[in-house]
């Protein structure tokens, strides 16, 4: 069988995006690292490359149009869910024979991925999150009714709902720290996230792990679920967002933290990738 090597080594700390959760995973990995995964460094021949990072396109299409054998995600198809295949690469990879694995967070971008590959690649699609790092502490006193979390998409609710409730908070994807999210989320009873497309959201898992409850739609927030919140068909839908915030404020914060420190621990997670890889090498 095949040793695999991770492609791209993540170095460093990253405050934020997915080389933040790319970077918690590959230390949880370097803990638990079978022999016959390796971690960065150069590509050999005999090996299995399991590509990750969207820098790496180029490789992974390479790769593709060899026929060499290759695992490859998160974060690399698609780079806009949008208009998947858009590119030479993402073509190249979604009919590639040689495709043995293909790993992503959410049930939504695997069912997307899924609908646009090619008869001639037929490999399993593997669903697990990042492990999240720091891991918030627990639901502290309720300070804030409603948090509004804005990343994406249509904000015609957030008026109402400011109107409606006397505790709000609002906070700007990309205008905070990773502190301060969770100090807000562990004083909210519910929130509202604000998000059209994203297929692995980093700090959705943070607020949940806070235990505050989220409503946001699948395509955007795809941890509501499963006792961790709920969904709505359209972020617009004022009426639908309020019923949801009014059944969020009567759930158990802290059964909403036990259960997202289930879905997101690092070990189940781990072991996922592990056996995963395991099979594909087997599979060359």
């Amino acid at each position: 069988m095949m040793d695999v090597r991770l492609i791209r080594a993540v170095d460093g700390e990253h405050p934020r995006g997915p080389m933040h959760g790319m970077a918690a995973l590959q230390r949880h990995l370097a803990l638990r690292c079978p022999e016959w995964l390796h971690i960065g460094g150069r590509l050999r021949p005999d090996e299995l490359p399991w590509v990750w990072c969207w820098q790496d396109e180029a490789i992974v299409e390479a790769l593709a149009k060899a026929g060499r054998p290759f695992a490859c995600g998160p974060n690399v198809l698609f780079g806009r869910s949008t208009h998947p295949q858009s590119t030479a690469a993402e073509r190249a990879i979604c009919g590639a024979e040689s495709c043995r694995l293909l790993f992503t967070e959410s049930a939504w971008y695997a069912d997307l991925i899924r609908r646009h590959l090619e008869p001639a690649n037929r490999a399993p699609i593997v669903l697990w999150p990042y492990p999240i790092e720091p891991i918030p502490d627990g639901p502290a006193e309720p300070e804030i009714d409603v948090l509004l979390y804005l990343k994406s998409g249509r904000r015609d609710a957030v008026p109402a709902i400011k109107a409606r409730y006397s505790r709000v908070t609002v906070i700007q994807y990309g205008q905070y720290d990773r502190a301060y999210l969770a100090s807000l989320a562990r004083h909210s009873r519910a929130c509202v996230y604000f998000s059209a497309d994203d297929r692995g959201p980093l700090a959705l898992a943070e607020i949940l792990l806070a235990g505050c409850p989220a409503v946001g739609v699948p395509r955007g927030a795809p941890w509501c679920e499963r006792g961790l919140g709920l969904h709505v068909e359209r972020l617009d839908d004022e009426l639908a967002l309020v019923d949801a915030i009014e059944d969020l404020h009567e759930w158990h914060r802290e059964g909403v933290r036990a259960r997202a420190l289930e879905r997101f621990d690092a070990a189940r997670t781990v072991r996922t990738v592990i056996e995963s890889l395991e099979a594909a090498r087997r599979d060359c």
